[in-house]
């Protein structure tokens, strides 16, 4: 017997640590041997049951950690326990049937679970309502709201709903189930004879399920194919020679993999690109497995990879299609794939080329994958050529006309839609698409970002401060364009990033004037955004000014201070000829300013002024084991000694604030990693690169008083041990004792 009740008073204990501990130890053991037994009578084998009991462990000894546990304490954590029936298919689990009790929500749920992307697919097959029509009336339909809550949907507004939520990017998993209320006893019998009834009501959502998973692990194989594919690429386009080089591939860290590519001519870099192998597109709100490359941060193929799928040999044909403003998209579409045929790619019908061809029958391409992979990359330079967008062209050396196109645009294979940025600012949503990106930032970080940026209603500026290369203007373009629901490379036409000038002096910098020598309105970019933001209020418009401290921030920053203070607007000019540029001018509220300052003697203080209309943040923790996480394998292996010494070193120079940022360590490891690539005849000895970096990255910021006379011990003792008696960086150390013994004072500088 069940005493429901009880469960629910282990949920209510106050104490996070001793409910953790209660829950795992109460019903970990039971409920995962029931299910196991199930699972057993229900499928055989091929399973796994999966409990929230191993969170939980975790959850318990980080709660008895002085540091975490204050501000668990109030959490909900521990208040929800459940056991599932997985399954592994491919690289990754799908969840078969669920037993949950919910201590927040109060409630014992029994359910299968479908993606909001699944669902979704069956709402446009006209499936859903077939799937729905066979359930019985006590199986009911819940979206997930958060890690503890589900809200119920009526079955005849579940179409309803879910188109509801595309456009604002919401995408919750869908239960289908019961739920019973936490209170009373029940048979253990009583509750096996539930899962069981789930299970046979949900037969066929579980099926398609199941399918689905299989299909997009079948997809998944074909794109992992392609992204295997790393040997560089040699190409003639419009007659010179070009080089496609790949990056390593990313972390799985969601549904999509990217993978950078950059095409270059006798070592130059021309331009950079990415490949996106995903079996979603969050900014489409499709299912499908895609395969998308870009040039220059515009998306220019996007392919369904599930066309390839079937027991036959399958022909790769991808259609292409313009959807530019007030442009001429046949001419478009004619032209580029007319540059197709001219470098050797297939192309039919006047708007499908090949890529390449698949045998399902041994899951493999018939042609070399790295001339597959090439013919992707190519065709996205030509299309990016024919477009325009993001300021690429191809020097031409042939007579060929060319389509000049500008203007926002989609361009991919399977939209007959203008690209609408739709901007979000769920924490949940924004936090989730920094967290998959390369960069590495603390959750802790961003959510105070967020908060600074979003808390007024009306004035939005925040400065980010600390040393040189701790990712601060990184930070913001992340930000910026997560809000928008774009990976940190892609193009956000609401961003915009100024440098700051030494010589600003006033607000002309920001606001422009009206030169009387030109005749003309001299116009800036700050300018500029204001009046589009005006022009689109429901847009939020990030502006980060780089190095904002370059100037007297007081000097050219005093009219947009004092215009969001006031509500007043600026005045520009005063002349009745100029029909673009407003008189006045106010700062609209969707309008968000990010600055980002380095405090050295090249830059000014701020004023109070200043400080008391920003929220400020410091940016000085440099989390290098995250950082070096997400190194490329073989870069890790090949210099795993190297980046302990240089972590040890940072931890050496942080008390005395001269430790380095995440831009010096990655560049002194592509250094270090780009050494072990030359032949060996001509490798230097790898404490001797070691030397070599530390000597011309990290030591040229050293400079102190006596202060900072241990630390020179510290260095002398670990270059002496690590890097030898005739090392350049020990030579340095040895002369800044010497110096600062004799002067009072020392620096890298002679």
């Amino acid at each position: 017997m069940i005493n429901l009740s009880q469960y629910q008073q282990l949920f209510d204990i106050d104490n996070t640590t001793e409910r953790c501990k209660k829950v795992n130890d109460t019903m970990d053991q039971f409920w995962k041997s029931e299910l196991d037994q199930l699972a057993g009578e229900l499928l055989g084998q091929d399973y796994r049951i999966a409990t929230y009991g191993q969170t939980l462990v975790t959850t318990y000894h980080d709660s008895l950690n002085p540091k975490y546990a204050e501000q668990k304490k109030d959490t909900n954590i521990g208040k929800r326990y459940f056991a599932q029936i997985v399954r592994k298919i491919g690289n990754k689990e799908i969840i078969l049937l669920t037993l949950e009790f919910n201590g927040v929500e109060q409630q014992m749920y029994v359910y299968t679970e479908l993606s909001f992307y699944q669902v979704n697919a069956l709402i446009k097959s006209g499936q859903l309502s077939t799937e729905l029509s066979e359930l019985d009336s006590d199986v009911r339909v819940f979206a997930r709201t958060s890690s503890f809550t589900k809200n119920e949907i009526e079955r005849s507004l579940l179409e309803q709903e879910l188109s509801a939520m595309v456009k604002p990017r919401i995408r919750p998993w869908i239960y289908f189930g019961l739920a019973i209320p936490m209170e009373g006893n029940y048979e253990v019998a009583d509750i096996i004879k539930m899962l069981n009834y789930v299970w046979e009501q949900t037969t066929a959502l579980r099926n398609y399920a199941l399918e689905d998973r299989q299909q997009n692990a079948k997809a998944a194989h074909i794109m992992e194919l392609i992204a295997s594919a790393g040997k560089p690429y040699s190409v003639s386009l419009f007659g010179h020679s070009y080089q496609i080089y790949y990056g390593a591939l990313e972390t799985d860290k969601s549904n999509v993999r990217e993978q950078g590519f950059t095409l270059k001519r006798e070592g130059q870099t021309i331009v950079q690109g990415t490949f996106y192998y995903g079996e979603y597109n969050e900014r489409k709100g499709l299912n499908k497995p895609v395969l998308a490359v870009d040039v220059g941060g515009s998306n220019h193929i996007y392919a369904n990879v599930s066309v390839l799928l079937g027991d036959d040999r399958k022909e790769w044909w991808i259609q292409k299609s313009f959807k530019m403003m007030n442009h001429d998209n046949e001419a478009l579409k004619h032209r580029a794939l007319d540059l197709l045929r001219q470098h050797g790619i297939p192309v039919r019908n006047e708007n499908e080329y090949l890529t390449g061809t698949y045998i399902n029958s041994e899951q493999r391409f018939e042609e070399d994958l790295t001339e597959i992979k090439g013919r992707f990359a190519c065709a996205a330079l030509l299309f990016a050529h024919v477009n325009g967008r993001g300021k690429f062209k191809f020097l031409e050396t042939e007579d060929q006309s060319t389509v000049e196109s500008e203007g926002n645009s989609i361009d991919d294979d399977n939209s007959n839609e203008i690209i609408e940025y739709i901007s979000n600012f769920d924490f949940t949503v924004i936090n989730e698409t920094i967290q998959n990106s390369s960069l590495t930032f603390d959750k802790d970080l961003i959510l105070d970002l967020h908060l600074n940026l979003t808390a007024l209603d009306e004035k939005h500026f925040v400065i980010l401060s600390g040393i040189s290369g701790t990712g601060k203007t990184q930070l913001a373009k992340l930000y910026a364009n997560a809000v928008y629901g774009l990976s940190y490379g892609a193009d956000n036409p609401y961003l915009s990033l100024i440098p700051v000038r030494p010589d600003w002096s006033d607000g002309t910098a920001l606001f422009g004037y009206y030169s009387s020598f030109e005749h003309q309105y001299i116009m800036t970019e700050f300018l500029k955004v204001l009046m589009h933001a005006h022009e689109e209020r429901e847009k939020p418009h990030f502006i980060v000014l780089d190095e904002m401290n370059l100037a007297r921030v007081e000097y050219y920053l005093s009219d947009y201070l004092s215009g969001v203070e006031s509500h007043k607007e600026i005045p520009l000019h005063n002349r009745n000829d100029l029909e673009e540029i407003p008189g006045k001018i106010s700062i609209p509220p969707n309008v968000y300013l990010i600055g980002t300052i380095n405090v050295d003697e090249t830059t000014h203080s701020i004023s109070d002024k200043v400080l008391d209309r920003a929220f400020v943040m410091t940016l000085s923790d440099v989390d290098l084991e995250t950082f070096w996480s997400r190194v490329e394998d073989g870069v890790r292996l090949e210099l795993q000694n190297e980046f302990t010494f240089l972590k040890k070193l940072n931890s050496m120079l942080t008390p005395y604030h001269l430790h380095f940022g995440y831009r010096t360590m990655n560049e002194m490891i592509q250094k270090m990693s780009r050494h072990l690539t030359l032949e060996v005849e001509y490798q230097l000895a790898r404490k001797v690169m070691l030397d070599r970096v530390i000597s011309e990255k990290v030591l040229p910021k050293l400079r102190g008083d006596d202060r900072i006379t241990e630390l020179l011990v510290e260095l002398k003792e670990n270059f002496t041990e690590h890097l030898g008696e005739e090392s350049t960086s020990l030579g340095h150390i040895i002369r800044m004792e010497k110096e600062l013994a004799r002067y009072g004072a020392t620096q890298f500088w002679r």
